[in-house]
């Protein structure tokens, strides 16, 4: 029967195992041979396979040839082959140095350089090439160095921190006594390996006998992760915050609460994790889980953890770290050193003999870090900021080097992260501080959950103007399908993508602008606006657009409609605009149908049609996100922001639009797209240009849906069946606002549509009413066939494939996906995708 190692974990403060790797080892394997040890999707090893391999290797590390003692460099590859290697390193006495195979080949270089590590195969090369046959080494001691471990770099370079024998051991230990480990677990370790809480998960069930089985997140992803644990009986699950989001986020089907696999245990490790992370994984089928949050740094070991059993009370925003355990000690300490009463917020040092060694060839950071008390005792300064609440648990408040002083007030990166999280629709963020114009200001990496339409910058920042202080507010906000990580699971901050700052003071030029930067600046709710900033560019959208012209209306008493704004989207063109219109309200360049949104380019141009009820500024963001050298243009519905009567079919669209670009470009050939209902006109207009003689060169899709009913239309006039297992997808025509028709209101919307044109209805109900009539419109269209180079750019939820759209374009046919709502196909973060597959189309043509 399978029994775990007596831990010893009866032991005095800041006493340490006094014991090797190998001994522990050698106890494991003599009550575990037949076990199985380690287990991957790809393969398996036992206990005893593992120790004859591991036997046969520690005989080569051994024997001294002309590498001597130095440290080994091991691959870790993400299968059970790479345990002997690890294992055999750390009984040789040669330190271990774990080398990830996803590492950028510099900082694999710089682990190379600053270990002074030989590779394990030129040592096992050089051994069957020589036959080298010196003495022995002598075995290590528990206070010999068992591991070279690189931290993640993410606050500099990659350093080396210096881990013993006994160390290591009590790493795993703790962990152990921690969750509770037990005979019959099965330990679930979902992080690589060669992140330090991996080795330690891995290392805490060989030394324990009890069976590891390891998912490599970046190899095996996510989506199976459920299956896995019920197949192989999962007890305790040991990953980072960011995978149990994506774990979160799975489609747990028909599982209650409580009824997913044996998993009793989740720890998370290496960054903040929040209560609503754990609340999101328990409703996904753990009610009976315990979530343990681990604070632990390389060079201590575990500093605090948090235990929340099954049916707790989850805090809200950050989990505190928790308590220190025995054997360390944590102190708040002042910039001096000096301790810090409970409350007071100061950088975490703690004291305990089961420490580091330092940094391995580095003594002068050894000095700055580490402070050597006698008797074994030492003191880590761990460079991270914390308070100890009135509870006496610990809570994080992010690195020393991260707090910064905004307006005066000192502003917490951290802090401000979980402010935003709490914000519906966020999925992930990371705050970072830039210098602009010499002074510091906010930028938050946000990605947004896919399954609504994303929120703007400016409506983020002002929902958090309802609870944070102006000087905690970001400036920018940088909307990301996903954030940049490295091999430890961390935010790689040096693959954020940068923002444009300015390196000198905002100016203004007249009343004008100076009046249209404090609406902007109330609307959007940042300060030091310049003449030459873009509405759209710092994050307004369509929904605040129509909040600007309000404001213009009511403060000059003129009107400009959202299709003039979209063509004079800075304060230096919107305010020109507002003086011609306040001196002659007459002078008026007509935007009813037609919009510039860019006139430079020597390309020929790109005329996009909106979708039905969107104004012209749902496409200035993509329009912005373009690079093609050439103009582009956007077309609306007739009679949507002056009087007109609008099309009420989508030949009679077609035609008006192939009558106002022929005002622009004459002949072909053309260039065309199509937003949602757009892409219907698109489509349509060049078939009526083919017939007329004239050239489409391309012709790109974006997200319009084409409905069950259409398609089976299609399928009966060429005469063949369709596949019934197409699920019915109905076309949905954007409207950019949160805004639905309900049945009480379609009676009272059915009468707008017939005045529609003529009078003009407050900025949700005009578009509800354009959105009302193109779906009429859709209603009564045949679709005709195209024989124009057509490209589909389908969103998330958009499942027509060719077989639908081949019935449509007849001629060249291609496909390409954006994973974002149908809203977010042309909004950030996911427009810069769809701009890019524009951009090739428009170069290629």
């Amino acid at each position: 029967m399978m029994k775990v190692v007596d831990l010893g974990l009866e032991r005095t403060r800041y006493a340490v195992i006094d014991e090797t790797i190998e001994s522990r080892w050698r106890r494991v394997t003599s009550m575990q041979h037949d076990a199985v040890a380690v287990v991957t999707p790809r393969d398996r090893i036992t206990f005893a396979e593992l120790e004859l391999r591991t036997d046969a290797l520690v005989r080569e590390l051994r024997l001294r040839g002309s590498h001597g003692a130095r440290p080994v460099a091991v691959d870790l590859e993400p299968t059970a082959e790479s345990v002997p290697a690890i294992l055999a390193t750390l009984i040789s006495g040669r330190p271990l140095v774990m080398i990830d195979p996803q590492l950028p080949e510099a900082r694999r270089a710089h682990i190379m350089s600053t270990s002074g590590a030989v590779p394990l195969q030129s040592i096992l090369d050089e051994s069957a090439a020589t036959g080298f046959r010196f003495d022995s080494a002598l075995e290590p001691s528990s206070s010999d160095p068992a591991m070279i471990a690189f931290t993640s770099g993410t606050s500099g370079a990659p350093k080396g921190v210096v881990l013993s024998h006994s160390m290591c051991l009590n790493k795993a230990d703790e962990l152990a006594a921690a969750i509770d480990l037990r005979p019959d677990d099965h330990i679930g370790n979902l992080l690589p390996v060669s992140f330090g809480a991996g080795i330690t998960a891995l290392i805490m069930g060989l030394m324990n006998g009890v069976t590891v089985y390891c998912w490599d997140p970046r190899i095996d992803g996510v989506s199976g992760i459920d299956d896995w644990l019920i197949e192989n009986s999962i007890t305790t699950t040991h990953c980072a915050p960011s995978f149990l989001r994506a774990w979160s986020d799975l489609d747990c089907g028909a599982a209650n609460d409580d009824s997913i696999g044996s998993l009793r245990v989740v720890v998370t490790y290496g960054e903040a994790v929040h209560g609503e992370d754990y609340a999101r994984h328990r409703s996904h089928g753990f009610a009976r889980v315990t979530y343990v949050n681990w604070l632990a740094t390389t060079e201590t070991g575990v500093v605090a953890y948090n235990v929340f059993p099954p049916h707790s009370e989850l805090p809200v925003g950050v989990v505190p770290a928790g308590r220190a355990r025995d054997g360390k000690d944590v102190q708040i300490v002042d910039v001096n050193g000096v301790p810090l009463p409970d409350g007071e917020i100061g950088e975490i040092q703690v004291v305990s003999s089961d420490l580091a060694d330092g940094y391995h060839g580095d003594p002068d950071r050894t000095a700055t870090r580490f402070t050597r008390l006698g008797d074994g005792v030492s003191i880590y300064r761990t460079g991270d900021r914390g308070r100890i609440d009135e509870r006496g648990e610990l809570q994080l408040r992010g690195r020393v080097d991260d707090a910064v002083k905004i307006r005066g007030y000192l502003v917490e990166p951290m802090e401000v992260e979980a402010h935003i999280r709490r914000i519906p629709g966020v999925a992930d963020v990371f705050v970072a501080v830039v210098l602009e114009n010499d002074r510091p200001e906010i930028v938050a990496y946000v990605v947004l959950t896919k399954a609504v339409m994303a929120r703007s910058g400016a409506e983020m920042r002002r929902e958090l103007a309802t609870y944070l202080p102006a000087w905690m507010l970001p400036r920018h906000f940088v909307l990301m399908p996903a954030l940049p990580r490295n091999e430890r699971g961390k935010v790689d901050r040096t693959a954020l993508p940068s923002v444009e700052v300015r390196s000198t003071p905002p100016t203004l030029a007249g009343p004008a602008e100076l009046w249209l930067s404090s609406i902007w600046e109330s609307i959007l709710g940042i300060d030091s606006i310049d003449r030459e900033d873009d509405f759209f560019e710092l994050g307004g959208d369509s929904l605040a657009s129509t909040e600007v012209v309000a404001k213009i209306h009511d403060m000059f008493r003129i009107r400009i409609t959202a299709a003039e704004f979209a063509a004079a989207s800075t304060v230096k063109d919107l305010a020109a605009l507002v003086d011609r219109r306040r001196i002659d309200p007459d002078d008026r360049v007509c935007h009813n149908t037609m919009v510039p949104l860019k006139l430079e380019g020597s390309g020929r141009p790109l005329f996009i049609m909106n979708g039905a009820g969107c104004p012209s500024t749902t496409l200035s963001t993509l329009s912005k996100a373009l690079h093609t050298d050439r103009p582009v243009y956007a077309l609306q519905p007739h009679g949507f922001e002056s009087r007109g009567l609008p099309d009420r079919s989508v030949k009679a669209s077609a035609r008006r639009f192939i009558f106002e670009i022929k005002k622009i470009q004459p002949t072909g050939p053309y260039l065309l797209a199509g937003y949602s209902y757009g892409g219907y006109v698109a489509l349509e207009m060049a078939t009526q240009l083919s017939e007329s003689g004239d050239t489409v060169e391309h012709v790109t899709v974006l997200d319009t849906r084409i409905s069950t009913e259409a398609a089976a239309r299609l399928a009966g006039r060429a005469g063949i069946t369709l596949d019934p297992s197409i699920v019915d997808l109905a076309p949905q025509p954007s409207t950019n606002a949160r805004w639905k028709p309900t049945r009480r209101t379609v009676a009272a919307m059915w009468i707008r549509t017939l005045f529609a044109g003529i009078l003009q209805y407050p900025p949700a109900t005009q578009w509800t009413v354009f959105l009302y009539i193109g779906g009429q419109a859709l209603r009564k269209h045949r679709m005709r066939t195209c024989a124009a180079p057509v490209t589909v750019i389908r969103g998330a939820t958009n499942n027509r494939g060719r077989e639908i759209w081949s019935l449509i374009a007849t001629g060249s046919l291609e496909f390409d996906d954006v994973d974002a709502c149908h809203e977010d196909v042309v909004r950030q973060p996911y427009v810069r995708k769809t701009a890019a597959i524009i951009d090739r189309v428009c170069d290629r043509a």
